[in-house]
């Protein structure tokens, strides 16, 4: 249809319920197109338009919306209406990820992971929303499709977590309840850091190149508390001085390691040589035989774990680094 004066009124003449999200988009364009299949089929062309920049996405949560579409920024503004408010800020967003993407001004990786915690951010805005329930189920059913990536980090894990418990105190449609609840269940079981099982014999190096097994830390001590890292994870990087001063401030019955998995070894050796560390740090590389997947349940970065050197066996893990403190405040 054609805009009267900059608007235009439009009908939907079907029930729509209210357990399930319903989408209607917009496209502007300076050319007609008098029928669905030719825009399109225009749309597929992505000629004068396209998929991935045009359509202007809305949620119909009312009988009758007020809409104010910005044809710069191809977002649609309506008063009253949270999921529209929420469905605006996640497509702002959409926007700056393919934007990152493309630049190549960071990895890949990073660009995934820096898209779930932000969609993450806003999805703990609108708890009681139908959108936050079919972004999450989204991500956990196939982080790859969701965010690029292939396995989701454990602080978003646990930030998924802790808004499906905000999520049950509401009132929401029972179906897309229990289908985020399975999809959790299964992701958690996957993801699981495993405790009270014996570290893998795994071959590492030091600076020197020198290959040995980590045994030999093992004997040097009767606590080892190790830093799963690599130089592409910013997270890691970030909390490396943290993890710096409790070692130097700890007991001197527990060694501190970082384990780098990175996949050249030399990426790791220049790391160190630009940020050398206080503690002894070891490269074992990229998983490609998922050892430490299979063996430990280890997915992400950075992942702390302590050792009992006695018996070889990881004592705890899956913890962030401002507990580390408390738990080695427990060990005799």
């Amino acid at each position: 249809m054609k805009l009267n004066h900059g608007k235009f009124d439009f009908k939907i003449n079907n029930d729509h319920g209210k357990d399930k999200l319903n989408h209607a988009y917009f496209v502007l364009s300076k050319t007609e197109f008098p029928t669905l299949q030719i825009l399109q089929d225009e749309l597929f062309k992505r000629s004068e338009i396209s998929w991935e920049k045009d359509p202007i996405s809305i949620l119909i949560d009312s009988n009758l919306l007020e809409i104010e579409i910005d044809a710069n920024e191809k977002i649609a503004l309506i008063n009253g209406s949270k999921l529209n408010v929420q469905n605006s800020e996640m497509v702002k967003l959409s926007k700056e990820v393919r934007k990152r993407y493309k630049q190549k001004i960071m990895p890949d990786e990073e660009v995934g992971n820096w898209s779930v915690s932000e969609n993450l951010k806003i999805a703990q805005r609108y708890p009681a929303s139908l959108l936050t329930i079919n972004y999450l189920n989204r991500i956990l059913d196939d982080p790859i499709m969701a965010a690029g990536l292939q396995q989701l980090t454990h602080g978003s894990l646990d930030t998924i977590n802790n808004l499906i418990t905000d999520l049950k105190t509401y009132q929401l449609p029972k179906g897309s309840l229990d289908e985020l609840l399975k999809n959790q269940e299964l992701v958690n079981n996957r993801y699981q850091l495993k405790d009270g099982i014996p570290f893998p014999e795994i071959m590492i190096s030091n600076v020197k190149n020198e290959q040995f097994n980590i045994k030999d830390v093992l004997k040097q001590t009767d606590y080892v508390v190790v830093d799963f890292w690599a130089t592409w994870c910013k997270p890691c990087l970030a909390q490396h001085p943290e993890f710096e001063r409790i070692a130097l401030g700890s007991k001197k019955n527990i060694k501190f390691i970082g384990i780098s998995v990175d996949k050249q070894i030399d990426t790791w050796n220049s790391h160190l040589n630009n940020h050398p560390f206080k503690y002894d740090n070891f490269w074992f590389g990229d998983d490609s035989e998922n050892i430490l997947k299979n063996s430990l349940g280890l997915n992400s970065f950075p992942t702390y774990m302590i050792i009992e050197s006695n018996s070889g066996k990881v004592i705890r893990t899956g913890f962030t680094i401002d507990k580390l403190e408390e738990l080695l405040a427990a060990l005799e």
